[in-house]
């Protein structure tokens, strides 16, 4: 699923959002194929674990969260999702950005 959503998005599909792509965009995931072509593997998986959690989040209508993202956060939360072992990463890694986003005590 991860990597049909992730060739969606890369080939501008119309059955992906407008208010997605200006997501990608402000969040400059925005990449071609050609940029992706020389993309280690290891980024591009990372790459594709991002978009599609944030595919995720806007189905799931977290537009508030999506309106605040940053990119070097959700880089971050990413290697720190990935230093753990979990059974559900994707899973794990959309929690914590819900719960970065929606901590009020800082």
């Amino acid at each position: 699923m991860m990597n049909n959503i992730f060739n969606l998005i890369i080939n501008k599909s119309d059955k992906i959002s407008s208010n997605f792509y200006e997501l990608v965009n402000r969040l400059e995931f925005n990449y071609t194929e050609e940029i992706l072509n020389t993309l280690k593997e290891d980024k591009k998986e990372m790459l594709k674990a991002i978009l599609y959690t944030l595919y995720e989040l806007e189905i799931e209508q977290f537009q508030n969260i999506l309106a605040r993202v940053k990119r070097e956060d959700l880089i971050n939360l990413y290697n720190l999702c990935k230093s753990y072992d979990t059974d559900n990463f994707l899973s794990y890694y959309k929690k914590t950005i819900i719960n970065k986003y929606t901590d009020n005590s800082s």
